[in-house]
Parts: structure tokens; C-alpha cells; sequence
């Protein structure tokens, strides 16, 4: 097993028990949620049922060849199971221990909690994280089975280090962004004396800001990829086409989203005189560079990448950016054509892409990103 990697196997856990204190069961997954600063809704993503996969519930890592029904299901299994907590908090707190503890176990855990009553199940689309049920206040929150602790994690965390080293080393461990993110949320990752706990959304953006430009840094000196590539794949409903040239290390994201004959198109360049079309663009293409970069990183090699995203499925929308995470993963993992100039670039997007590539490029500066020969190319036709 990798490092990073989750332990599937499962442990035999008996049947919930429905009271004040109600038995349920973690991936293990964490929630960090806004409240009333500094007040966060603080807790753990939980079943009430045991399940033989449970630990494939809250971690995407392991979705691969899984349908778009069965991972929404997946993920209406589990309440956000939340406490208040401060988020300037300085002193030991019970409650804050156990959930970092579940932050950095591989493995399920079983707990207690102290409820009320519980909702009924129903997914909620979470905007920027992965959909979940409802949120649930607890005033209590025990551990009824120990956590297998991963060793590497609990070593990481407890150097006295900044978050950026911390976030480095992980990622270079196989730790996936989900698990770097939660260990950020929780605080558990930075100098000891400036951890704090952060929205789970924002410590995503912290993780993916830190990684990004670590890994631009790290490229300056690797060797420029010597061809253009065209890589695609269709994940859960959606298409993925990613072209890779010689250039400074670079990612340019555009999504079309494509339903019942409307049409709405988002972009977001890597140039700083080019403003983002919108607030959802800059986070989907964060999760796009991600992936391109620990591309990129792990093939030693500098390139100019550029991210067509088909989005045709309405339903697929609930998983949020992390399909263009994912998306972008597997695209890069499958085939690629090899192309030999400028003009072959242009051929081949053209009879790949869908929508045409005039539409992709319409009102965005795809053409001169690409290349000025394919812009030229383009007016001339």
C-alpha cells in the first residue's frame, strides 16, 4: 500500500444503535464548516450504518470505474456530524483531539455521538466540496474503535514547520489533496504556534495555492516537453480533452456546460493580465492545475497545457470541481496523438473537439494561447 493511500479493508462493526448517543461510522472524513467567526461548525462525515466500502465514501481516490449514481449515493450516506468550536482555540479541547485524530487515521473509525435526533437522508450539493447530507449538531463526540494512525501523517504534522513544507512533503508521499486538505482544515499542518482551524473550503484554496506555485518553482529547470499532445477521456458525462506544448509551465481551463440547448462558458488563463470569467472558473481550474502540475512534477518536464471541459451532464454538476480534477487525471493517463506542427494542432482539435473550436475560443484568448500560426490559420478560413 502507498503511503498516501487508503486502507480499504474493513473492520467488523456492529449495527448502529438509534439514542442520545448514536453509534455511527467514519471513512474517516472531516467537515469544517463557517459559522459565526470565530465560531466553525467542526466535526466528522459519518454513517449511521455500516458498510463493507465504507472507506471509499470520502475518498475519491478510490472512484475510478464507479458510476455517477452509485458515488452519489455513496455520498448521501454520510450526515456532517458538527460541534461548535473556536477556531482561535489555544488549549487542548477533548472534542478537537478526536476529530484530529480521524484527520489522520487510514482507516474507518467507529464513534459516538451525542444527538438530538437525526434528518433524513438527503443530498445536499455542496457548491465547491463534494456532496454530503445534512448537517447535524452533536454536543459530544467519543471514540469507540482506536484509528489506525498514519505514521508518515503523524510525523509530518508534528514538525514544527510551515504549512508549505508540510503540504510539499505529503503531496511527494502520495497523500491525495483531499486528506492534505482535511489535515489543513483541522489544524494540524504549519508552525504550531499559528495552527487554527479553517473552513474545509478554504483550506482546500491554501493547499491548492501552495502546491501550485511550489510546483511552478520546482519546473524552472526541467526539461521543455519537445511535442504537442492531444490526450481525452469521458468521465462520468463529461469530456476531457487536454493539449500539452513546449512553453513555460502553464494551465489554461475553459468549461462549456451544454444543457438542453443553453450554453454558458467559463475560462480562466494562466496570465495575470487575463482576469478569470468568473469566481467558479478560478476554482475549477484550481482543481484542473492540480492535477496537471503533480503531472507535470512526477515527468520531470515543462510544458503549456490547456484544458477543454465539456460539461453535458446536469446531474454530474453535484460533484462539484473535483470531476475537473479527476477529469484532468485520467485524461492525462490515457492515449495521447502525437501532433507535428501548428497546423495539425488546429486539424486535429478541430475534428475532436465538441462544440468546434471556434466556439471554445469565442470572446476568450484560447488563439493566441495556443499559438499566433493558429490564430492566423483560423481568421484565414
Amino acid at each position: 500500500m502507498l503511503t498516501g493511500e487508503v486502507n480499504t479493508s474493513q473492520m467488523r462493526l456492529n449495527e448502529p444503535e438509534y439514542s442520545r448517543h448514536t453509534r455511527v461510522f467514519s471513512p474517516p472524513g472531516i467537515f469544517v464548516e463557517a459559522a459565526k467567526y470565530p465560531t466553525l461548525w467542526t466535526g466528522v462525515l459519518a454513517s449511521t450504518e455500516p458498510s463493507e466500502h465504507l472507506s471509499i465514501h470520502d475518498y475519491p481516490g478510490s472512484w475510478r470505474g464507479l458510476g455517477l449514481e452509485t458515488i452519489l449515493m455513496m455520498r448521501e450516506q454520510l450526515y456532517r456530524f458538527v460541534l461548535p468550536l473556536d477556531a482561535r482555540m489555544n488549549e487542548p479541547n477533548p472534542a478537537l483531539e478526536v476529530i484530529q485524530s480521524i484527520a489522520l487515521s487510514v482507516s474507518p473509525v467507529a464513534l459516538s455521538v451525542e444527538v438530538d435526533s437525526l434528518p433524513p437522508r438527503n443530498l445536499q450539493v455542496m457548491g465547491t466540496q463534494l456532496p454530503c447530507s445534512p448537517l447535524v449538531p452533536i454536543r459530544d463526540i467519543e471514540l469507540i474503535s482506536e484509528p489506525e494512525i498514519s505514521r508518515v501523517a503523524q510525523k509530518v504534522t508534528d514538525e514544527d514547520i510551515p504549512a508549505s513544507e508540510s503540504i510539499w512533503k505529503l503531496i511527494d508521499y502520495d497523500y491525495s489533496l483531499d486528506q492534505v486538505s482535511r489535515l489543513m482544515a483541522v489544524g494540524l499542518l504549519g508552525r504550531e504556534r499559528s495552527r487554527r482551524l479553517v473552513p474545509t473550503r478554504a483550506a482546500y484554496k491554501a493547499v491548492l495555492d501552495t502546491y501550485i506555485n511550489r510546483a511552478i518553482i520546482e519546473l524552472t529547470d526541467k526539461k521543455d516537453c519537445t511535442t504537442s499532445t492531444l490526450q481525452a477521456t469521458k468521465i462520468l458525462g463529461d469530456t476531457f480533452t487536454v493539449l500539452v506544448q513546449p512553453g513555460e509551465p502553464q494551465v489554461d481551463y475553459i468549461r462549456i456546460e451544454q444543457f438542453h440547448g443553453n450554453q454558458r462558458k467559463f475560462y480562466s488563463f494562466d496570465d495575470k493580465k487575463i482576469h478569470d470569467s468568473n469566481v467558479k472558473a478560478s476554482i475549477y481550474a484550481d482543481q484542473a492545475r492540480f492535477s496537471v502540475y503533480r503531472h507535470l512534477i512526477q515527468n520531470s518536464t515543462r510544458a503549456h497545457v490547456t484544458v477543454f471541459h465539456l460539461n453535458s451532464t446536469p446531474r454530474s454538476n453535484a460533484l462539484g470541481p473535483w470531476l475537473a480534477r479527476a477529469g484532468v487525471e485520467d485524461a492525462l493517463q490515457s492515449s495521447s496523438v502525437e501532433l507535428e506542427d501548428t497546423g495539425n494542432v488546429l486539424r486535429v482539435l478541430e475534428s475532436v473537439l465538441k462544440p468546434r473550436l471556434n466556439i471554445w475560443a469565442d470572446e476568450t484568448p484560447l488563439l493566441d494561447r495556443i499559438g499566433p500560426r493558429i490564430h492566423q490559420l483560423i481568421l484565414s478560413q
